[in-house]
C-alpha cells in the first residue's frame, strides 16, 4: 500500500486507478486431488469388528461434533472395507439403543440369527475411542478503501493527488479462526489394551472478509465460507490421519493456489487451472529463477507436483515454501507428505 500511495501523491486521478487496479493483478487456481495410503500399522490379529463410541467432547464443544465424529470413522472403515479390502466391520452400539428387537439387530448386522428369538449381539474385537475439542475466535476490524474523487477546491477527505482530493472510507472487516483439537484411541478389546493411539493433534484454519482497495464495503460473516464446513474439514483431518494408522484410507486433498505478482508465476497458475500440470511446474520454476523467495511459486509448483504423483518433488518445493513464509498451508502440505509420502499406493 505504501507504494500506491507514493504514486497517489505525485500523478493525476486517472493515473490513480489505473495504479491502483495494476498492483491487484493476481490470479487463483482451486486444485483438488485424492491418493490411497496404505496403513502404516494395520490393525492387531484377528480383529474383525470394531465398535465406534461417541465422542467425548472438550469445554463449550458443540454436541454435534460428537456425531459427526462417530459418522466419519464409520464412514471411513466402511470405505476401507469395501473399496480396499480391509476385512473388518464396523458393531455401532448406539445402534442397539434403538433397534433393540432381534428383528432390528438382524437388519443391522448385530446378530448371530437373522431372523426369530435369541441371537446374541456380536462382540466388537475393538473399540475406537475420541476426543474433539472445538474453538472459534472472531475477530473485527477495519481497512480503507477509495471511495470517490472530487475536483481540487470541493472538501475531500484523503489524500491530496495533483488537482484531485482522493476520498477514503473506513469499512468493517471480519475474520476467524477455527481451531479444532482431535485424539484417538483402538482399544483391542481381547487383551483391554491400547493398540494405536493418536496424541492430541491441532488444526487451525483462518478466513476474514475481503474489502477491494477501490470503492470497497463492508462485509458480513456470511460472506465467509460456512464454519460448520470449516471445522468439519478439520476434524476429516484428523480421523483420516488416524484411521490410515490402521488400514489403507484415501487422502483428499483441496487447495487454492495464488499468484506473486510474478508474470511466470500468475501464468504457472492459470495452467495450474487448465490442469496443465507439466508446463505449471516449468512456469514455476521460471518465476523461482527471478525470486528465489517467491513462496507461492514454490508452493504452486508442488501442488503441481503432488497432483501428478511426484512426491519426492512436491515435498521439495513445500519445504522451500516454507522456507519463504510462515503459512500455515505450506506447513500443512509439507507434513502432509512427510506423513504420507512414502505410503502412497502406487496405481
Amino acid at each position: 500500500m505504501s507504494v500506491t500511495r507514493r504514486f497517489l501523491m505525485n500523478a493525476g486521478g486517472v493515473f490513480i486507478l489505473l495504479v491502483l487496479v495494476g498492483c491487484q493483478t493476481t490470479e487463483t487456481a482451486p486444485v483438488s486431488f485424492s491418493y490411497v495410503v496404505e496403513a502404516a500399522r494395520g490393525l492387531p490379529e484377528g480383529m474383525e469388528s470394531i465398535m465406534i463410541q461417541p465422542a467425548k467432547l472438550g469445554p463449550s464443544t458443540d454436541a454435534k461434533w460428537s456425531d459427526l465424529s462417530s459418522r466419519l470413522i464409520q464412514s471411513l472403515v466402511n470405505e476401507s472395507r469395501t473399496s480396499f479390502g480391509t476385512e473388518v466391520t464396523v458393531s455401532d452400539r448406539s445402534d442397539t439403543q434403538v433397534t433393540f428387537d432381534e428383528a432390528d439387530l438382524a437388519a443391522a448386522g448385530l446378530s448371530t440369527k437373522k431372523t426369530g428369538n435369541g441371537g446374541q449381539l456380536l462382540a466388537a474385537g475393538g473399540a475406537i475411542l475420541s476426543n474433539i475439542s472445538v474453538k472459534v475466535e472472531k475477530h473485527y476490524g477495519s481497512e480503507r478503501t477509495l471511495s470517490g474523487l472530487s475536483l481540487a477546491g470541493v472538501k475531500g477527505r484523503g489524500w491530496r493527488a495533483g488537482g484531485v482530493d482522493i476520498e477514503t472510507a473506513e469499512v468493517e472487516t471480519v475474520s476467524r479462526t477455527m481451531t479444532v483439537q482431535t485424539e484417538f484411541k483402538l482399544i483391542d478389546t481381547a487383551n483391554n489394551q491400547v493398540w494405536e493411539h493418536s496424541t492430541p493433534q491441532t488444526f487451525t484454519a483462518t478466513d476474514r472478509t475481503k474489502v477491494s482497495p477501490i470503492f470497497g464495503s463492508s462485509q458480513t460473516e456470511a460472506a465467509l465460507t460456512p464454519q460448520d464446513e470449516i471445522i468439519a474439514s478439520l476434524v476429516n483431518r484428523g480421523a483420516r490421519e488416524f484411521i490410515s494408522r490402521l488400514m489403507p484410507c484415501r487422502i483428499d486433498v483441496d487447495t487454492d493456489v495464488l499468484s506473486s505478482s510474478n508474470r511466470s508465476c500468475i501464468e504457472g497458475v492459470r495452467m495450474l487451472r487448465a490442469e496443465m500440470f507439466d508446463e505449471a511446474v516449468g512456469m514455476f520454476n521460471h518465476a523461482i529463477s527471478m525470486n528465489s523467495d517467491d513462496h507461492r511459486a514454490a508452493y504452486g509448483a508442488g501442488v503441481a507436483c503432488e497432483a501428478t504423483g511426484q512426491y519426492d518433488s512436491a515435498l521439495r518445493y513445500y519445504k522451500r515454501a516454507c522456507a519463504g513464509a510462515n503459512s500455515s498451508k505450506y506447513l500443512d502440505a509439507r507434513d502432509r507428505l512427510k506423513a504420507y509420502g512414502d505410503r502412497i499406493r502406487q496405481e
